[in-house]
This record gives structure tokens, sequence and C-alpha cells, in this order.
């Protein structure tokens, strides 16, 4: 009876309750644009519905954050985050995973399904309210499950006190509500293992994560008072991480509110990295890209041929950054990461290659480039 009732615990801890006064007003005027909040219900893989509250900015943009909870919390802890977010012109969404909040479902799985209803969650964002680009903020167990699996449509992650080992959180999770020592709590839970692994249809072992994603640009966040999720594992994985990386350190424990200085802080990154990639997406829209995108489509042994109409907006493109080709290379800097951009933003292709029987359309467009004098041929564009 005593292992039924602590399995339960696990998998199923108290909902939060709370009202839908606490997520704030429908409609607020701010300075910059009127912030409006829509309220949605989204179906996860395993038929639960989950809440969901999307907040736009308008003027409206394709830019959105969004936030995943922690263990035994709910979409209300990221009210104030929207707002703040919503003064840098970024749309918020705040859910609640299963079985947390107002959202269907028994049990959790320490991220082991709620992965999935991320993806979910950023697929129907993506459709409905026509957002391109999302950056994930976890706390806690939002953000272990934000690592679980690369999710569609990132541009950045920023991780907030995450914990690497589900064995290891839930010892200290223990340890922290009783008073028994390290060795009995780890014999309990070698004994309650193998009943929260059958009643959750999930292994302890896959939620644990090995190496940090280092082709997402991320921002880390720890504190070294936190007893619960040690800062060591959140600095391990900054060092582990080979691509765009900052780290924040922070005062309190682990389930102490966040200041107002730090989500600040927090949203300035979020509005930076969306520039950022909003650039770099400007030039690749060359022909040689796209084809690189068409290649699943037709196969990699295809002949690939570039839309007329796509040859004509590159070029467009082309003539208004033609000017920026003799400049020197730029670099960015923030919290002393250097981003550097190249020289040139296109890729050029070189009038030498050769094609033949090629659409009318398209020959009268290279030949208005390169000159009706050089000859072409038609070859494979992927070796």
């Amino acid at each position: 009876m005593y292992f039924e009732q602590e399995c339960r615990k696990f998998l199923r801890p108290r909902r939060l309750e709370y009202q839908m006064f606490d997520l704030g007003p429908v409609e607020l005027q701010l300075k910059n644009g009127l912030l409006s909040k829509h309220e949605i219900t989204i179906m996860n893989r395993q038929g639960h519905q989950l809440v969901c509250s999307f907040f736009q900015m308008n003027p409206i943009n394709d830019c959105c954050i969004i936030y995943c909870h922690g263990f035994n919390g709910c979409r209300v802890e990221g009210v104030k985050y929207a707002h703040i977010a919503a003064q840098y012109n970024l749309n918020f969404c705040i859910f609640d995973f299963q079985g947390c909040g107002h959202s269907q479902g028994d049990f959790i799985t320490f991220g082991y399904l709620e992965q999935n209803d991320i993806t979910c969650i950023i697929l129907e964002i993506k459709k409905r309210f026509q957002q391109n680009q999302f950056i994930l903020w976890g706390r806690s167990l939002g953000a272990t499950t934000i690592q679980l699996k690369k999710q569609p449509y990132v541009s950045g992650y920023v991780l907030d006190s995450c914990f690497t080992d589900l064995n290891k959180a839930c010892v200290k999770m223990i340890q922290k509500s009783t008073s028994f020592p390290k060795l009995i709590i780890k014999s309990v839970l070698y004994l309650l293992k193998g009943r929260i692994e059958s009643q959750g249809n999930f292994k302890f072992d896959d939620i644990k994560i090995q190496r940090a994603d280092s082709s997402v640009p991320t921002l880390y966040i720890c504190s070294d008072q936190d007893t619960l999720i040690k800062s060591k594992n959140t600095i391990g994985l900054y060092q582990q991480h080979n691509g765009l990386r900052d780290l924040i350190k922070i005062q309190g424990e682990h389930n102490d509110s966040r200041s107002l200085q730090l989500i600040d802080q927090i949203c300035n990154w979020c509005k930076d990295r969306f520039q950022i990639n909003r650039q770099k997406s400007c030039h690749e829209s060359s022909p040689l890209e796209i084809r690189k995108k068409y290649q699943y489509l037709a196969g990699r042994n295809s002949l690939i041929r570039t839309p007329s109409d796509i040859i004509c907006k590159y070029d467009q493109n082309r003539q208004n950054v033609n000017h920026l080709y003799t400049q020197s290379t730029s670099v960015l800097k923030y919290n002393n990461q250097h981003i550097i951009q190249p020289n040139k933003l296109y890729f050029q292709e070189s009038p030498q290659k050769r094609i033949i029987q090629q659409p009318k359309i398209l020959k009268q467009q290279i030949n208005q480039d390169f000159g009706n004098n050089n000859q072409f041929i038609r070859k494979p564009i992927f070796d």
C-alpha cells in the first residue's frame, strides 16, 4: 500500500488549481501595440486535450516563445513572462503538460511523452497563427523535456535549472521531502522504479541527457543555491555545448520565483536570436540552397529544376544586396559571444556551368544573367 501511494505521488502529482482570471485579460494595450490572448485546445498524440494560451502582439509578427513549465507546475507561472516578452514585440505561448493544470491526462512521464506535447503545440501554433520562428523556454522538468527531442522550426533554447539524469533527480526529490538517509532512499527508489515504469509506460533511462544539442543556440540558467537540481548539471551541459551559448548564474532556491530583471534579459536574448535568424534567412533563397531543399522531394539522383519564379525572386534579392558584397566582415557581439557574418550573402553560380534542354523561361532568365554566348549542359546537381 505504501509503495502504491509513493508511485502515485511521482506519476500523479497534485494539480495546481487556478482560474481563468489568473491568465490575465483578453486584451491589454501597451505602448508598442495591442496584446491579445487566445485560448485554444490542442489534442496530443495520446488523445488528451492540452489547454494553451497564445499571447499575440499587434502589429503581428512571426516570432514566438513557447514556455514549458516544471514538475508540479502549470501555465500560470508564464503569464508575467508573456507580458514582458510583449514589450519586445514577441508573441508568447503557455500551456499545461498532460496530467498538469487544466489539461487532460492521468500521469506525467517526466518528459518521455511530454516531448511530443511540445511538437503538437509548435505545429498547431504555426498553422493557426502563422508563426515561423520559435524559441523553447523551459524550467526544471520543462527544460529537460526540451532536450529530449529535436523540435521543428526552433531557433533557440532557454534552459533554466534542467536535470540530466532522472534517477538522481528523484533521489533529490525524495531526500528534500523526507529525513531518510540517502542509502535508504536509493533502496526505496529501486523498489518503486519497476512499478513507476510499468504504470507510466516509460523507462527511467529514457530521461537522460547525454550531451547538449550544439546545433541550437542556447541560454543556460542555474543557481549555486539550488539544492534540488545542482548547478553542475547546467554547467556541464554548457561546457559541452560547442555552438552559440550563454550562461547566467542567479541567486535563490529551485522553486523561487525569477526576478523581472532576469526575465527581461531572457526576452532580450530571444529578440536578438530572432533578428539574427531573420538576417540569415534572407540569403537562403539562392538557387543552390533551394535545390538542396528540393533534394528530399525529388530524390538524390534526380535532376532538379529550379522554378522560374524563384529565380526571379532570387535576382531581385541579389540586386538589393549587391552593395554589401564589398563591405568588410561584420561581427556581432552579445555576452562575449561573437557571431561573424561573411562578406557575401549569396552563393553566385559560375557562368561556366553548362546546361542544355532547359525550359524556355529558365533559359531566358539565365541568358539575361550570363549572356547569350555561353553554352550550358544539364547535369545532376547533387554528386
